[in-house]
C-alpha cells in the first residue's frame, strides 16, 4: 500500500502510540540499529573467514629485557616476577616505580630486579620511555605488573629471523583469584569471551598482513631500537597508550604480528571497576587516536586489512552516538519495544558462530552459555560507554589537561 497522508500506515507512524507521541523519524531509528547490526555481522564474518594459522617460532630469552612500569604494585609484583624469572634473570627485569606510595621499589629490589624510581608520577607511558633508554638488549618485553606469563614463550625469532617489528600475545583475563581480584565470576567470563574474540578473530585476521593494530599493554615484544627511536612520537597520555604505541609503529610501516601464546591479566572484578576502565582508560583513547586512524587509512602502502580496520574504527566513533540514541528511543517508546527484542535476537544469532569458534587456549572449552545470551546486551552497554567517553575525552583533554601531550626530554630523566 502506498503511504499517503490518508493511509493507515501514515496514520500509525504519526499518531501517538501507547500515550507517547512519536513520528516516522523515530521509527527509522530501528533501521539505523539494524543497519549497524548488519555492518557488525559482515565485519565479523570477514574476520572469521580470513584468519591466519598460528605462527611458529623459536625463543631466545637472552636477547630480551623486561620493562615493568609500576605504581603501587607491591602486592602484585612478586607473583608476576616469580613467573617472569623462569625466562629472564632478575637483573634483566627493569622495574620503574612511577611515584608509588607503597613499597613497590623496595619489593622489586628485594626480588633482584633493576629498579628506578620517580618521586613524582610521570604516568605509564613516561615510565616506559624512561626505561627504554636504559635497555641494552636488542628486544624489550613490555609487561604490566599484573600480567602472569604462565607457560608463554618469548617469540624472539619472529623479530630476529622473520624480520617483524613487534609481537602481540594472546591476552586473557585471569580466572584465578589473586591480588584481591575475583576472576572466576560472570563478569570475568564476559570479559574473557570479549578478549578471546579480539585475539582469536581480530588479531589473527590482521596477522595475515602483519598489521595487528594494537599490541596490548599487558604484554608485548618489541625491537628496543624502535621503541627508543619513536618514543617522541607518543603523546605520553595514559588512555590507550598501548594502542597509540602500536599505531605509531604502523605509521612507520613496521610490521606487527600475533603469537598465540596465552598470558593472563587481572581484569576488573566489579561492575564499577569495569565502568571506570572503559570510561576513563580505554575509550577516550579512541578519540585521542582519531587523527592517526585517518592517517593510516590514507597512507600509501598500507594493507587493505589495516585500512579496513581504521575505517571501521572511524565508523564506530561516528555511528556509536546514533546507535546509542536509537537504543534509548527504542527503550523509551512502548510501540517500538518489540523491535528491541527483534534486534537483540538478530545480534544473538550473529554471535552464535563466533561463540562456537572461540575457545580457551589449550582446551576445547567455550564460554558458558549465559555469556552468549547476555553478550548482545553487554555490547550495547559498551556502545553507550564509547559514546559517553567522548565527554570524558573532552574533559581530560581541555579541562583537567591530563590528556594533553607530554613529550620532551623529561622522559629521559627521573
Amino acid at each position: 500500500m502506498p503511504i499517503t497522508p490518508w493511509s493507515p500506515w501514515h496514520l500509525w507512524l504519526t499518531q501517538p502510540q501507547d500515550g507517547l507521541p512519536w513520528t516516522g523519524w523515530t521509527h527509522s531509528l530501528v533501521f539505523v540499529v539494524l543497519f549497524c547490526a548488519l555492518v557488525d555481522f559482515v565485519k565479523l564474518l570477514i574476520e572469521l573467514l580470513g584468519r591466519s594459522e598460528a605462527r611458529r617460532f623459536t625463543s631466545d630469552p637472552q636477547m630480551v629485557t623486561a620493562v615493568i612500569p609500576c605504581r603501587n604494585g607491591a602486592r602484585r609484583l612478586p607473583g608476576t616476577i616469580a613467573e617472569l624469572t623462569r625466562l629472564l634473570p632478575a637483573e634483566r627485569i627493569l622495574v620503574v616505580d612511577d611515584g608509588s606510595t607503597d613499597d613497590t621499589a623496595a619489593v622489586a629490589a628485594e626480588l633482584g630486579c633493576t629498579v628506578h624510581r620517580f618521586a613524582k608520577s610521570k604516568g605509564k607511558a613516561g615510565a616506559i620511555h624512561y626505561a627504554i633508554h636504559r635497555v641494552t638488549t636488542p628486544y624489550t618485553l613490555l609487561l604490566d605488573d599484573d600480567t602472569r606469563l604462565g607457560g608463554a614463550r618469548l617469540p624472539t625469532s619472529l623479530l630476529s629471523e622473520d624480520g617483524f617489528d613487534g609481537v602481540a600475545f594472546h591476552v586473557l583475563p585471569d580466572r584465578r583469584d589473586r591480588d584481591g581480584a575475583h576472576g572466576n565470576h560472570f563478569l570475568g567470563a564476559l570479559q574473557r569471551y570479549e578478549y578471546g574474540k579480539s585475539m582469536e578473530i581480530g588479531k589473527r585476521f590482521h596477522d595475515v598482513t602483519h598489521s595487528v593494530s594494537c599490541i596490548s599493554g599487558a604484554a608485548g615484544l618489541f625491537r628496543t631500537g624502535d621503541l627508543d627511536a619513536l618514543h617522541h612520537r607518543h603523546t605520553g597520555v595514559f588512555q590507550a597508550e598501548d594502542l597509540q604505541r602500536t599505531i605509531v609503529h604502523l605509521l612507520e610501516r613496521h610490521r606487527i604480528v600475533f603469537a598465540n601464546e596465552p598470558v593472563w591479566t587481572v581484569a576488573p572484578s566489579t561492575f564499577g571497576g569495569w565502568l571506570r576502565q572503559r570510561l576513563t582508560g580505554w575509550y577516550p583513547g579512541l578519540y585521542h587516536q582519531a587523527a592517526n586512524f585517518i592517517r593510516l587509512l590514507f597512507r600509501r602502502g598500507v594493507s587493505w586489512r589495516l585500512r579496513y580496520e581504521m575505517a571501521y574504527n572511524l565508523y564506530m566513533l561516528i555511528s556509536d552516538p546514533l546507535k546509542t540514541w536509537s537504543i534509548v528511543m527504542i527503550a523509551a517508546t512502548p510501540a517500538l519495544r518489540w523491535w528491541g527484542a527483534a534486534i537483540y535476537l538478530a545480534y544473538l544469532a550473529f554471535e552464535i558462530y563466533p561463540w562456537w569458534v572461540v575457545r580457551t587456549p589449550g582446551s576445547d572449552r567455550r564460554a558458558p552459555l549465559p555469556v552468549l545470551l547476555v553478550y548482545p546486551l553487554y555490547g550495547a552497554v559498551n556502545t553507550m560507554l564509547r559514546t559517553a567517553s567522548l565527554a570524558t575525552w573532552f574533559w581530560f583533554r581541555y579541562v583537567t589537561g591530563s590528556m594533553r601531550p607530554r613529550r620532551g626530554p623529561k622522559d629521559r630523566i627521573a
